[in-house]
């Protein structure tokens, strides 16, 4: 079985973090939290927020982990089995299965109007059929 890895960029720079860390400290790190950052806004971004799920609990509910990633730069997931994507807040959400290197090949972009969008709307994205379907290897956000 592959290791997922979740990865962040904090003020210090980027983090990498394996999946079997337990889901607690994954999350604070994920988060920004042990950076001093908040819990789930992107970086100079504070109406928006990005998590995904690559797990759910015993009814089956998707279980998301706050992303941490800064306006405009592009942040490395190389993570497996991510199912689905919620994205809060006005701005703009590309996705894809590349590196951030070839981020814009048949990358996804979800965008949000701020007049439609308020930091507590959020959508929910499927990765099912997508080009993320099984492996998220990119993401950049930008507001």
């Amino acid at each position: 079985k592959r290791s997922r890895l979740f990865s962040a960029v904090t003020p210090f720079g980027s983090i990498v973090v394996p999946g079997k860390m337990s889901s607690v400290m994954r999350a604070l790190l994920l988060s920004g939290l042990a950076a001093g950052a908040s819990a789930v806004t992107v970086q100079a971004c504070p109406k928006a927020s990005v998590e995904v799920s690559s797990s759910a609990n015993a009814a089956g509910t998707a279980q998301f982990e706050a992303v941490s990633t800064s306006n405009g730069e592009c942040t490395k997931m190389a993570a497996g089995g991510v199912t689905a994507i919620k994205f809060c807040g006005p701005g703009k959400l590309t996705i894809s299965r590349m590196t951030c290197e070839r981020h814009d090949y048949k990358a996804i972009t979800v965008e949000h109007s701020q007049k439609e969008y308020t930091g507590t709307t959020c959508e929910t994205i499927s990765t099912k059929g997508t080009v993320v379907d099984g492996h998220l290897g990119s993401m950049t956000f930008s507001c």
